[in-house]
């Protein structure tokens, strides 16, 4: 009999994290088809229901948990990283649709909206491209089309470093870099950094532009990877009323109108890492539900076509004179969900495919494991 340790070490694929990706997404779509409606302000009273965008600080927490552990096994098992491969297969992943969607948004946008909509669209597309949209947010220029850029850019920010950090900085001084990093993310949220990091100036936007979310992903898959640190969180994140015992700490976090967010960041990482603990938890039942986990394989293209589905949804429902925010969630729902389908389906599944070439197989010595990371599914804002 196996200890849960190394159930977890040989896991290659943790089924419930699907499910929580399908809530994040629907929780983003509930959130846009409400945000801008004259209806926004009685959901504001509502609570929880209001915090729909949280659903992007839970991947953010999942890819930093999903795609550290992938670098932590990789590394124990081959004695480093291959930084090469994790930026093919990062680009194999985000990239294409990445690349499609906002092609999609210069033909919506300079063929159909004029005036300051497409000037402000036109103004940021050079950093769309190059994934710096969060370092040059002006307050000359409002925000507009394509907003959701700023999840990719801060993930692809991150992971930009972290696999050369992790690589060349062994051991628990990984963790301090982290640690440190949300330390001088929360002072520099604060203000209490404008001595030496003037607010408005490239530093200061490039330190803001770290997640804290991502990070305490970070740290769960740092602690769950050491045995040591595996049994410590196993006493209050291995049992079966864990899972739930979590979910119901986040929605606590997220009642006040104003949450506590670090609060929140970490019982989502209580959540995915009671999830991961073991398979069995007392919500994989829900998020192991087939139709529920396949809506999270697809909840990347969902997130990057939630905005344009949220769009044909309003206006589609405005012509038959049925404008609704719960209609308009659950026509872009639909939408996003069958955009994605056949995104996946026809056009990511090819770019997928290629990503077996830059991954390395082998046994891991350490837990006698066969192919113990390989098919481990990572996510970005969303999946990598």
């Amino acid at each position: 009999m196996t200890s849960p340790y190394a159930d977890f070490r040989h896991s290659r694929f943790f089924g419930s994290l699907d499910g929580l990706r399908a809530f994040s997404i629907i929780g983003v779509i509930w959130f846009h088809a409400w945000w801008g409606t004259p209806y926004f302000a009685k959901l504001s009273a509502i609570p929880v229901l209001r915090q729909g965008s949280y659903g992007v600080d839970v991947f953010f927490v999942i890819s930093g948990f999903l795609i550290t552990t992938l670098l932590l096994r990789e590394q124990a098992r081959f004695g480093t990283i291959s930084i090469r491969d994790f930026y093919m297969r990062r680009a194999l992943r985000i990239w294409p649709l990445y690349y499609a969607t906002i092609a999609l948004y210069v033909v919506l946008i300079v063929g159909f909206e004029k005036g300051l909509r497409e000037a402000t669209f036109l103004h940021y597309l050079p950093y769309f491209l190059t994934y710096t949209y969060t370092w040059f947010i002006s307050p000359h220029w409002p925000t507009g089309p394509f907003n959701l850029a700023w999840t990719l850019a801060t993930e692809e920010q991150f992971y930009a470093v972290w696999p050369l950090v992790l690589r060349f900085v062994r051991g628990a001084w990984s963790s301090v870099v982290i640690v440190a990093l949300v330390l001088l993310r929360i002072a520099a949220g604060y203000g209490w950094t404008n001595y030496f990091l003037r607010p408005g100036l490239l530093p200061s936007r490039i330190v803001l532009s770290a997640s804290i979310a991502i990070c305490f992903g970070v740290l769960l898959a740092q602690a769950l990877h050491s045995e040591a640190g595996f049994r410590r969180l196993y006493v209050l994140l291995g049992r079966k009323w864990s899972a739930p015992a979590a979910a119901a700490a986040l929605a606590i976090c997220l009642y006040p109108k104003h949450p506590q967010w670090l609060a929140s960041y970490l019982a989502t990482a209580a959540l995915v890492g009671a999830c991961v603990i073991r398979e069995d938890s007392g919500l994989a039942w829900l998020l192991r539900f087939r139709p529920l986990a396949y809506m999270g394989v697809l909840s990347y293209g969902m997130y990057l076509l939630n905005s344009v589905s949220v769009n044909a949804a309003e206006r589609g429902l405005e012509k038959v004179g049925f404008a609704n925010p719960i209609l308009t969630f659950l026509l872009s729902l639909a939408l996003a969900m069958g955009a994605a389908f056949l995104s996946y389906r026809y056009f990511e599944s090819r770019f997928l495919a290629l990503k077996k070439r830059f991954t390395r197989l082998r046994p891991d010595p350490t837990v006698g494991a066969p192919d113990a990371i390989s098919t481990v599914q990572p996510s970005v804002s969303l999946h990598p």
